[in-house]
């Protein structure tokens, strides 16, 4: 697959996107901004955070560099909460505004398995399209 962040894998002592990691279909959730277009709702927050990650491990760069997502809204809601809770208000200039949800296709990436709390990291491929396939459903 034609990553979009593969010059950054590189950089890296260890396989990334993890090999376990598979390309499939599924139907998720995302905290953005609120205009869909916004720049930063498809990126990774090794990006957007880049201060975080200069004593970071070579895995948790390769989480960085993942997009995160959801396998349902409450998920989702759940955990920005939670966040919240720990960092205060400033985590709707940091994370989002509201949550879009969508379809990440075969074609999009390879994705790691849910955890307990239904989040997944996601790897994409240039050329993804999650614009115009995700939209707004609530607001946080």
């Amino acid at each position: 697959m034609n990553f979009e962040f593969l010059e950054d894998y590189k950089k890296l002592s260890i396989v990334c996107p993890p090999e376990h990691y598979l390309a499939k279909e599924i139907l998720s959730f995302r905290w953005i901004f609120d205009n869909l277009v916004d720049e930063r709702n498809f990126q990774p927050v090794f990006y957007r955070n880049p201060p975080k990650y200069l004593g970071a491990n070579d895995k948790e760069k390769c989480d960085g560099l993942a997009l995160s997502f959801f396998v349902g809204e409450k998920e989702a809601k759940d955990r920005f909460y939670v966040l919240q809770n720990s960092i205060g208000n400033r985590i709707y200039k940091v994370l989002g505004t509201q949550i879009a949800q969508g379809m990440i296709t075969k074609q999009d990436g390879v994705n790691g398995s849910p955890d307990k709390v239904g989040h997944f990291n996601h790897h994409p491929v240039v050329g993804h399209d999650y614009v115009n396939r995700f939209e707004i459903i609530a607001k946080l």
